[in-house]
């Protein structure tokens, strides 16, 4: 079907002889009368890369007919229409090609049609039309319809639509109708079909309305052979640069639960005036699971809990304020002990010198109202700081800071609140060292960043509650406002950076950051805890653009081991890649898994795998295999995945210039 699309929306606009007046006309016979050209023996009319020639051409000046005949040939740089014979008038635009055919080299696209005739720059007709994108005769495959009628923007209509194999008919369409655009195409998109243990046979189907240049809309079809028939729509629009949106929404009615089901996912940001925005951000599903049983996105699968978010945000020179309202669904479980911002409004002063002193201040505030399903609270939050930039012009960089955090828990049913008083005291002093080293083709620098922080924090803490085991009268844990803590700690941290500044690009071969703190109160002599901290490395190695290695761990010196590792080695050539991922936890929440993935591209086969093995299960918990081979104009992929309460099967045909069919 696709042909009908190529044929008019590419041919047709290319091709206008309205837009190829002579300026030059060659012929071994020319005769002119009457307002009449009369040319015969190697006719050529060009006009800058384009060129119609004919064994025979007659242009009447007079009524604006263009009549070739024999070996008609018309090119526009690499590409070419040829017919028996042409007939045009540059005065109605009216066309008419008998026999023809088009070249069209960028998309390899080859299209006959018995008759084509055009009526207006919009109309078009064709007698009888093939298209396909094979070299050959016979081509590998190839679609043919008959009395094809265009109205380009609005609708096309076709009759007795085939397609081909080997000119071995498969597919058959007696009729079609379907509205049209010339940039983005309304129109149905090819159904994807695959087999899933657990939901049976899966077909999916497809509409996409490109409403304007600015808005478009897809609406989906699906069947699951153990659930039954779902749908869902997409609606993406942009009202400006800054403003737009996305909506998602999507139903099925589950008969293998009896339940019907459904998602709603909508994001929007709107600039309201030139220093205000806001967002908006819904996530919400009706049954918790509906991820883990029809999503093939592994993050949605995983997914413990989802936000709901207004945000509005006013801005001014050194100030901001903001209004915030958040809901977030358990999708692990129901939602008792999940507190609620409903909503939050915040004034915060951005940091601002104070006269002409090297001294700046800051303030956040917040008042913001929490409600759980039994119980709420009032939260109100200040926090003023002022710090100090010095010595900046002596190769060190020293800033002391001091400030204060008072937060007030308003909690129901109590009728005084609940407080809490922090002071902080911080410091930190820096410098950077450099060098630079002559190479090849260009130069090496070598960057060195120690720094030192010192931070005193006390006052009134609470201990607080976890929001999930609130306790009456103690205010929860909301957000890192309540994770803050006593300190009087010395930190240290080293930066190790390699910038290599080449001829023509610049890139970092390494990246190191070692960082430890120190508990400066003497620890109780009877307790194992020597007053460290933590350490942590953090480590980018990148060879060129062709092995890069991620570290990213920590190490107690307590226990002596390491509690945490996240590592990704990738390696990348022209026609193979792989990568290992590895995520390592003791705590807070226990977890070690590795991901690989891997392809390998030969002539015309591409390979790849993906795998995300628990190590802590010893179970593989997700694998995909993918096999694809691309011939000139076709390609099939077959493709496998695993995971342990289901496997899923999937073929897909590719053909180029139209599409595929098939899908996963």
């Amino acid at each position: 079907m696709f042909f009908i699309f190529a044929l008019l929306l590419i041919m047709i606009p290319v091709y206008s002889l309205a837009e190829t007046l002579p300026t030059k006309i060659n012929a071994e016979n020319l005769e002119f009368k009457s307002g009449v050209y009369r040319g015969s023996g190697g006719v050529r009319i060009s006009q800058k890369e384009r060129m119609l020639s004919a064994s025979t051409m007659v242009f009447d000046n007079n009524t604006g007919d263009v009549t070739a005949y024999g070996n008609v040939v018309f090119t526009e740089g690499n590409n070419i229409l040829s017919s028996e014979s042409l007939m045009f008038n540059i005065n109605t635009n009216y066309m008419r090609i008998d026999k023809g055919k088009i070249f069209i080299r960028d998309d390899n696209y080859h299209i006959e049609g018995d008759t084509i005739e055009g009526f207006s720059n919009e109309r078009f007709r064709i007698e009888s039309g093939i298209f396909s994108t094979c070299d050959g005769e016979p081509p590998c495959w190839r679609f043919r319809g008959e009395d094809i009628n265009v109205h380009l923007n609005h609708i096309l209509t076709a009759k007795g639509v085939s397609f081909s194999v080997r000119d071995v008919p498969v597919f058959y369409f007696p009729y079609i109708a379907l509205p049209i655009l010339q940039e983005r195409q309304t129109g149905l998109l090819i159904p994807r079909i695959g087999y899933n243990t657990g939901e049976g046979l899966k077909l999916n189907t497809a509409f996409f309305w490109a409403i304007s240049g600015s808005q478009d809309a897809t609406f989906y079809g699906d069947y699951f052979g153990e659930k039954g028939p779902g749908g869902g729509i997409e609606y993406r629009y942009v009202l400006s640069r800054e403003s737009g949106g996305q909506f998602n929404g999507y139903y099925i009615n589950d008969k293998e639960l009896d339940k019907a089901r459904w998602k709603i996912k909508y994001d929007h940001r709107q600039l309201i005036l030139e220093e205000s925005s806001a967002k908006v951000r819904i996530n919400y599903l009706n049954d918790k699971t509906l991820y883990k049983d029809i999503s093939g996105d592994i993050g949605e699968r995983i997914q413990r809990t989802q936000d709901s978010d207004l945000y509005v945000n006013r801005r001014w020179d050194s100030l901001s304020a903001h209004l915030w309202a958040q809901y977030t669904q358990n999708l692990s479980g129901d939602e008792e002990g999940i507190f609620q911002r409903m909503p939050e409004a915040g004034i915060n002063v951005m940091e601002s010198r104070i006269g002409r002193i090297p001294f700046y201040w800051r303030m956040e505030s917040s008042v913001s109202r929490w409600d759980e399903i039994d119980t709420g609270l009032t939260r109100l939050h200040i926090a003023p700081a002022i710090s100090a930039r010095l010595f900046e012009d002596n190769g060190f960089t020293f800033i002391p800071e001091m400030g204060t955090e008072q937060t007030f828990y308003y909690m129901e049913g109590e009728t005084d609140p609940v407080q809490s008083g922090i002071y902080n005291l911080a410091g930190i002093m820096s410098t950077k060292l450099y060098k630079s080293y002559l190479t090849g083709t260009g130069s090496m620098q070598h960057f060195i960043e120690p720094s030192i922080k010192y931070e005193y924090t006390e006052g009134t803490f609470i201990d607080h509650a976890s929001s999930l085991t609130n306790i009456e009268g103690t205010p929860p844990l909301l957000d890192p406002i309540e994770e803050r803590k006593e300190k009087n700690d010395v930190s240290l941290s080293l930066v190790n950076r390699l910038i290599s500044m080449g001829s023509d690009r610049r890139y970092e071969p390494l990246y190191l950051r070692l960082t430890q703190a120190y508990k400066i109160d003497s620890p109780d002599a009877l307790s194992d805890d020597s007053g460290f901290s933590d350490m942590r490395l953090e480590t980018v190695v990148n060879i060129k653009e062709l092995f890069s290695i991620d570290i990213d761990a920590t190490y107690n010196h307590e226990k002596g081991e390491i509690i945490s590792t996240g590592t990704d080695l990738g390696f990348r050539r022209k026609y193979t890649f792989f990568t290992i991922g590895q995520r390592f936890s003791k705590s807070p929440s226990p977890l070690n898994f590795i991901t690989f993935s891997t392809g390998i591209t030969m002539n015309k086969v591409d390979t790849s795998i993906d795998l995300w093995y628990d190590n802590e299960e010893r179970q593989l918990m997700d694998s995909r295999y993918s096999v694809r081979y691309n011939s000139q104009c076709w390609g099939i992929t077959g493709f496998y995945s695993y995971r342990p309460e289901e496997e899923e099967f999937n073929v897909l045909f590719t053909l180029k210039g139209v599409g595929s069919v098939g899908g996963y």
